[in-house]
């Protein structure tokens, strides 16, 4: 008899432990991705940030996606003469109101993203497990807010919210790769050393881009085989 309750008490505390377990791990494990749903006033936003720096988009190189309309083009015209301001945002947004937006245009690429989602979470747990290693600090955000654009430049990233933007269409392909987690990781790693390393050294976009790249390519080479090293910065950092 005491035998058999002896056995019940372990089984009981294997269940207890197991039990823990799971909740200790569906906690390590909880997402640190939050996919949002466009709105309009964020993609007049976009269109609006674009047209204001359209210059400075052209004169580097940059393909820039805009809505293809009469509107658009006198607006990029106003700003290549500097009258564009403020006062064309209204404009903006109501075109996009009107004959620009659909939620159905950003279905795919939102359905990429929450295929990634368990990767993408497991790139962001070996740096925050790895970063109390370094001596130098890499920020992180409790919550990445993901945006989705088909307006704009490119990807982009708020170091001071903890938002991405990536920019997509309507077959939700993305900008350079075909899987969004590189983006993403890439984004994370623009906000980590923002302003640790970015700005407390003044260092120019062209090596910033080739210090993240360093980092995500030898970080997740395996993780991530498609991503690459941009074609910038200096070319001695890193020899692959």
């Amino acid at each position: 008899m005491l035998n058999a309750k002896k056995m019940n008490l372990s089984k009981l505390l294997l269940v207890v432990f197991s039990i823990t377990g799971l909740s200790c791990k569906s906690q390590t494990l909880e997402s640190r991705i939050e996919i949002v749903q466009p709105t309009i006033e964020q993609e007049a936003t976009s269109i609006w940030r674009t047209i204001n720096d359209i210059t400075f988009f052209e004169k580097q190189g940059y393909t820039i996606n805009l809505p293809k309309h009469s509107l658009i083009d006198s607006l990029i015209t106003k700003s290549k003469n500097g009258t564009f301001g403020n006062e064309d945002f209204t404009a903006i947004y109501t075109l996009v109101e009107t004959k620009v937006f659909d939620k159905k245009n950003y279905e795919l690429a939102i359905q990429k993203v929450t295929n990634q989602t368990e990767l993408i979470n497991n790139l962001i747990y070996v740096i925050d497990s790895s970063k109390s290693e370094w001596d130098w600090k890499f920020n992180m955000f409790d919550k990445y807010r993901i945006i989705f654009t088909l307006y704009g430049t490119g990807g982009s990233y708020d170091p001071v919210e903890g938002t991405i933007t990536l920019l997509t269409n309507k077959e939700g392909g993305f900008m350079n790769y075909k899987n969004p987690a590189n983006t993403i990781i890439h984004e994370i790693t623009h906000m980590g050393m923002e302003y640790s390393i970015v700005r407390k050294y003044n260092i120019a976009d062209g090596l910033k881009e080739r210090i993240v790249d360093t980092f995500v390519y030898l970080m997740f080479k395996e993780k991530l085989p498609e991503y690459k090293i941009q074609n910038m910065g200096d070319n001695k950092i890193i020899s692959i």
